[in-house]
C-alpha cells in the first residue's frame, strides 16, 4: 500500500508552487526581526493591571539579548503562516509571517504588551480565511507533565490516522505537531508533518516543514533533527533533560482542513483511539 501511496504523491499533493517556499523558516531575515513581543511591557502590565508579583510576571516570558522577536520565539506563527500558505485558496500566496504576525497583532489574537482577546491561538486560521480553513481536531499530550503517558509518532493516534490517508485524500489538510515541554515559555516548538511524508503509521520519524531548519539546508529534516536543531539552545536541552522529554515525543497534535476533513481519517482517527 506504501508504494501505491508514494507512486501518486506527485499528482495528489499540493501544487508544487505553495510548496516551492517552505518551510517558511522563523529566522529568516525578512521578517526574523520583527518584535512579537516587549518583554517591559508584558511584565509591566501583568504587574500593573493583572496585579501579579513582578517574580510572576517576569516568569512569563523568556529574556533574549536581541529580544523577543519572530527568530526567537515566531515558531507557532510560522508553522501557521504555513498552513495558510496551503489551505487558503484565496490569499495562499500573500501568506508569510510578516504578513501573519501584522493580522495577528490587528485582531489581538497577540499584542506586543501579551494582551490577547482570543481564546485560541490556532482559531486565527478560521478569522483570517472566514472560515475557510479550520482546526477540526486535536490532541494534547502535556508532554513533560507528572503522570501523563510519553506519546511518539507511533503511538498518537491522530497522526498515525494521518498517516494511513491515501496522497490525494491529504490536499486540503495540514497537521500540526508540538514537541518539547508543554509549558511554552522556554522549551517547546511547533512543526507540520510535511505533505510528502512517506511514512506509514508505524514509522517512528516523520518528515517536517520546520521554522527552525537552517535556511541553507534543503535536505529533508525530520522530528529527529528538529530536536537536535532545538536543543542547541542550552536552556531548551536542560528543560527537555529535566522533564524526560525524548528526540521524538510528541507533545500534541493539531488537523488543520479547508473545508470537512476526510471521513477516513476520522473513521482511522477513532479506530486508532481505541
Amino acid at each position: 500500500m506504501l508504494g501505491g501511496a508514494v507512486a501518486s504523491l506527485a499528482h495528489a499533493a499540493p501544487p508544487p508552487d505553495r510548496l516551492a517556499e517552505l518551510p517558511f523558516r522563523q529566522d529568516d531575515p525578512r521578517w526574523g526581526g520583527r518584535v512579537l513581543w516587549k518583554r517591559d511591557v508584558v511584565v509591566r502590565v501583568d504587574t500593573e493591571f493583572n496585579g501579579h508579583p513582578r517574580e510572576e510576571a517576569e516568569s512569563l516570558i523568556r529574556r533574549f539579548d536581541d529580544g523577543n522577536t519572530l527568530a526567537n520565539e515566531g515558531c507557532l506563527l510560522t508553522c501557521l503562516s504555513m498552513v495558510l500558505r496551503l489551505l487558503d485558496r484565496e490569499r495562499g500566496a500573500t501568506w508569510t509571517p510578516a504578513t501573519l504576525d501584522a493580522e495577528t497583532q490587528r485582531l489581538h489574537f497577540s499584542t506586543q504588551s501579551g494582551l490577547s482577546m482570543a481564546p485560541m491561538m490556532a482559531d486565527l486560521v478560521s478569522e483570517v480565511t472566514l472560515g475557510a480553513v479550520q482546526l477540526v481536531a486535536k490532541e494534547e499530550h502535556l508532554a513533560g507533565v507528572e503522570g501523563r503517558a510519553r506519546v511518539f509518532p507511533h503511538t498518537a493516534p491522530l497522526l498515525r490516522a494521518f498517516r494511513t490517508l491515501e496522497p490525494s485524500a491529504r490536499r486540503d489538510v495540514v497537521m500540526m505537531l508540538k514537541t518539547g515541554t508543554w509549558d511554552d515559555t522556554v522549551a517547546s516548538h511547533y512543526v507540520l508533518v510535511h505533505p510528502l511524508d512517506e511514512g506509514g503509521p508505524d514509522a517512528r520519524d516523520v518528515r517536517l516543514l520546520d521554522p527552525a531548519q537552517p535556511l541553507e539546508n534543503k535536505a529533508p529534516w525530520t522530528l529527529t533533527d528538529s530536536a537536535r536543531r532545538i536543543c542547541a539552545d542550552e536552556a531548551i536541552a536542560a528543560e527537555w533533560k529535566k522533564a524526560g522529554i525524548g528526540s521524538t515525543q510528541v507533545g500534541g497534535v493539531w488537523l488543520f482542513s479547508r473545508g470537512r476533513p476526510p471521513a477516513a481519517l476520522l473513521r482511522a482517527w477513532a479506530d486508532a483511539s481505541r
